[in-house]
């Protein structure tokens, strides 16, 4: 049974409250809030992770190794095989622009979508999950398991022919960015509030309530783009400047740079501004 209510608490401060799934996205106070979920089932102290909408959508989920009591509604019995494999190694693989167009797509479609729209999209996906083989493969003697990071890095080999390409995780906002996501190449959504260019070097400022992540255009992004990007990249500052909104959708890897979490952008066919590839966007300015 999905988790829709947790509980948010700050011993420090006194703090017990009830947050429901829907309305936590909304607080001002999100970062804090979500890294103290628990379970709002009196008695059970199971902590709860939020997860934002990417694969999924968004939901409550209980923390690894941490269980609900007997008596809490949302008790169940950990899986004994699940809890003895381990990954084995972390891979990283290459994404094609073929790939990342398709993703950035389908990101700016699930901005787009009526709630209907959405719920009927949600509906097919747990359909299909339904319908999947809920079979083990005894066979296998080992339950280690490979972990797939997807990366935008040019140095790491690309899908080959035939390859199916791995999963990259969509934010639509910034606040749903995570530790998790480091090293990894994600999908974003989210309003730029400002913008420096320089000669071979660049970098958007996007903003969401109180929590600001920056994105890096740097040498690998020139090399890898028209020799007129740079002169692109200043129309779109000018007209954030004159007051135009400006929203970007792009394909990025996590890094972190002075303790906090950025993305770097290497390709100008990796991202959208106001849905349009930057060529597009600058020609429809003029």
């Amino acid at each position: 049974m999905a988790i829709e209510l947790a509980l948010y608490k700050d011993d420090k401060r006194s703090i017990s409250e009830e947050i429901e799934l829907a309305e936590l996205a909304l607080r001002g106070d999100f970062e804090t809030v979500k890294k103290n979920l628990y379970c709002a089932f009196e008695g059970c102290t199971a902590k709860i992770e939020y997860v934002p909408s990417g694969k999924r959508r968004e939901h409550f989920k209980t923390w690894p190794k941490n269980n609900h009591t007997p008596e809490c509604d949302d008790y169940f019995e950990r899986d004994p095989i699940k809890r003895k494999q381990k990954n084995i190694a972390t891979n990283s693989v290459g994404l094609s622009d073929n790939h990342i167009n398709n993703v950035l797509k389908g990101l700016i479609r699930s901005v787009e979508e009526t709630p209907e729209e959405k719920e009927a999209r949600l509906k097919k996906q747990r359909s299909r999950k339904k319908n999947k083989s809920n079979t083990v493969n005894t066979s296998q003697n080992s339950n280690d398991v490979e972990n797939v990071r997807p990366t935008t890095d040019n140095n790491i080999e690309k899908v080959g022919d035939g390859q199916r390409s791995p999963s990259i995780r969509k934010r639509h906002s910034i606040l749903f960015l995570s530790e998790n996501d480091l090293n990894t190449a994600v999908a974003l959504h989210e309003k730029v509030v400002s913008i420096w260019v320089e000669k071979n070097r660049a970098k958007f400022l996007l903003k969401n309530n109180a929590k600001e992540t920056y994105l890096y255009f740097e040498e690998e992004f020139f090399a890898n783009s028209s020799t007129n990007i740079e002169q692109m990249l200043r129309v779109v500052k000018n007209n954030l400047d004159k007051g135009h909104e400006i929203m970007f959708d792009g394909v990025g890897n996590v890094e972190k740079r002075d303790e906090e979490l950025c993305v770097i952008i290497t390709n100008q066919k990796h991202f959208r501004i106001n849905k349009f590839l930057i060529p597009v966007y600058v020609s429809q300015s003029n």
